[in-house]
């Protein structure tokens, strides 16, 4: 048997046998309580046994002991959330990027930080999110696009902040250039953080050879590696009292990629130095019934291009700023066996992207330009309790979006139904109809490579899901069987007769069926583990009359456990992805082609962290990341663009409290 199989078996048999036990057990588990899980996937505080959803709650601190210092690192050990790592420590291209993904779904998985949208067309900068400021992370797989709008196919990714830090320093290092150091301070109503984050530059990271043909002609391969990475940020938050919130967030990414030749001695063909910022701020008001929010996001990118090729030099420069403010505002009310909600949004962006060319050689197919658009959303929610056990949910949406050359308008139902069984069981089942609006890339963005099309229209998807939860002291059980259906979804194809050219178009389809199992236990008020699996069959095609084909990964199995007294804790934590593959060519028109290259070797990610509180106030730590020192492919997006993990770091901490 080989060792893929038997690790695959050996992990799910200890889920299942788990699952067959937990209720013998019972009786010595009274003393080690699980934390109660609330979850507001319906807009309003539930018990996981009364909510209709696969929803995971993890508390800052509980992810901090996976060793990460982010949420997007941390999300990575957590079962169903699949990542795409286009390099060490958060860094990307600006139209990529590092990200999380539910059950599949490109560009599907919506990220909230507080309720409100985090992302920049399409892109959400999850490690810009310091752990040290995360009360709790709400996961809610499957459709959410009823509550929450554009972009929740395979789910929700909602970041609950801090509303009082802990007074204390953090300061680090590690080899490969690894150094961060955090405070925050707790002054009454006013609370404040800042970090700061750094990695060195890595070797050559790409999996095969490029030829960079779009260089004034010239074929020379290359391998790509990343620069030196740093983010800083720092964090505000006032509380005017227990219902009013004030806070602002402000981040900023320092990185680089180069294009390093790998015959004679070229050197560097090209490098790309990357400024990225981001400014969050947000005026949350919250009493029992009624809640709202104001809000302002803000993005800058300055992508200053170097090139270097035959001793010939040639500069580009991509400036963009892209602006998002609005409000949500929710009413609740009813009582008991009736219960309402009643919301509206509203929202206007605004994308201003500006190129300038200093070289006559490259192309001028590049465009500037300044793009806005409006969205006018209503939504509402009824929860019905049919009996003592059983309550249905039927919600609604209708969202406008008022671009300059057209309106969209999207229907959105969704239908729930819970029976909470007794005080420890429950089953569920819901469908509902998810979306996702063209960004202002897909629309207006053009460079040397990419033509625009403003025609494009909405991706459109429904979800099935059907579900069993178990929750008693000590343990938690959660089982969903899921269908995601997604179709017009967005994706580049080549223009024919332009080389190197393409342009974004509705022709791809995707579809998923799977079945995912969270189990949490507490063994006793020392250790406690978690395990998690999915089993799925992700497929897509990219035209209309192609055969469906293999995507992503079929399965995943996670791991942790635990360990914790008075003076020392430690984790284990591992993920591991098989039977993954990627797409190539995609062909649109009379040859329809797609090429799909199974990923023999699968992706492991590991930590190990380590803590020792030496006084009372001094707690020192020790993480090692990628503990086995494993050479995995990190993302399957593409053909072109595939890239290894970094190898084994470690990082040495000390936090002081006060």
């Amino acid at each position: 048997m080989n060792k893929k199989i038997l690790l695959s078996t050996s992990m799910l048999g200890v889920i299942l046998a788990a699952g067959t036990v937990f209720a013998a057990e019972k009786g010595q588990l009274a003393e080690y309580s699980l934390p109660e899980m609330n979850v507001t996937a319906l807009g309003y505080e539930k018990s996981n046994l009364e909510t209709p959803a696969d929803v995971t709650v993890y508390s800052g601190e509980e992810l901090k002991k996976t060793g990460a210092s982010n949420v997007a690192n941390a999300l990575k050990y957590t079962a169903g959330v699949y990542f795409t790592q286009m390099g060490p420590h958060g860094q990307n291209w600006i139209t990529n990027s590092s990200k999380a993904t539910l059950r599949g779904v490109d560009n599907g998985t919506l990220v909230l930080i507080n309720g409100v949208p985090a992302s920049f067309n399409g892109v959400s900068h999850l490690d810009n999110i310091n752990l040290d400021t995360v009360e709790k992370i709400e996961v809610v797989k499957g459709g959410g696009a009823v509550l929450y709008g554009s972009e929740a196919y395979g789910g929700v990714i909602n970041v609950i902040t801090k509303k009082v830090n802990n007074n204390n320093v953090y300061v680090a290092a590690g080899n490969n250039g690894q150094r961060k150091y955090s405070a925050s301070v707790n002054a009454d109503k006013l609370n404040i953080f800042a970090g700061h984050d750094e990695l060195g530059a890595t070797e050559n990271l790409s999996v095969k050879e490029g030829s960079n043909s779009s260089v004034w002609g010239s074929n020379t391969k290359y391998l790509i590696s990343f620069g030196k990475s740093k983010k800083d940020t720092i964090g505000l938050n006032y509380n005017f009292n227990d219902s009013v919130n004030l806070s602002y967030n402000y981040t900023k990414k320092d990185y680089s990629i180069n294009y390093n030749g790998v015959k004679g001695t070229l050197g560097v063909l090209q490098h790309f130095d990357y400024d990225d910022a981001e400014h969050k701020a947000q005026l949350n008001y919250n009493n029992k019934d009624f809640s709202s929010v104001v809000y302002y996001n803000y993005r800058s990118i300055d992508n200053p291009d170097y090139r270097f090729v035959n001793g010939q030099t040639g500069r580009e420069w991509e400036k963009s700023q892209h602006k998002m403010y609005g409000f949500d505002v929710k009413q609740r009310f009813g009582g008991e066996s009736d219960k309402f909600l009643l919301g509206a949004d509203f929202k206007h962006e605004i994308y201003e992207n500006n190129r300038e060319k200093f070289s006559s050689k490259l192309t001028t197919k590049a465009a500037s330009g300044s793009w806005n658009y409006n969205n006018y959303s209503v939504y509402g929610q009824y929860d019905k309790k049919l009996s003592d056990v059983t309550s249905v949910i039927l919600s609604a949406r209708e969202d406008i979006a008022k671009y300059e050359e057209k309106t969209y308008h999207e229907f959105l139902p969704q239908a729930q139904i819970i029976t909470k069984v007794d005080a420890e069981n429950a089953v569920y089942a819901s469908v509902g109809k998810s979306f996702r609006m063209p960004n202002f890339r897909n629309l207006y963005y053009s460079s040397g490579m990419i033509i625009p099309n403003p025609d494009l229209s909405p991706e459109k998807g429904i979800n099935y899901e059907v579900g069993y939860k178990f929750e008693t002291e000590g343990a938690r059980l959660n089982i969903a069987a899921f269908r995601t259906e997604v179709k017009d979804q967005i994706i580049s194809v080549n223009v024919t007769g332009m080389s190197n050219t393409s342009t974004p178009v509705n022709v791809s389809e995707f579809k998923n069926t799977g079945v995912e199992i969270n189990y949490n236990r507490d063994l006793d008020k020392h250790f406690s583990y978690n395990l998690g699996a999915i089993f799925s069959n992700p497929q897509r095609r990219y035209a209309a009359g192609q055969e469906w084909s293999d995507a992503l990964g079929r399965y995943q199995l996670s791991g942790s456990v635990n360990y914790s007294n008075r003076d020392l804790e430690a984790a284990l934590n591992v993920s591991y992805w098989g039977n993954r593959v990627m797409n190539g060519t995609k062909t649109v028109g009379a040859n329809k082609q797609l090429t799909v290259t199974e990923i023999n070797k699968p992706l492991v990610v590991s930590n190990l962290h380590l803590g020792y509180k030496l006084q009372k106030n001094i707690k020192l730590t020790f993480d090692v990341d990628n503990l086995f020192n494993r050479k995995d492919i990190g993302n399957v997006d593409t053909s072109s663009s595939q890239y290894y993990t970094q190898g084994r770091t470690f990082l040495v901490g000390m936090n002081y409290s006060f």
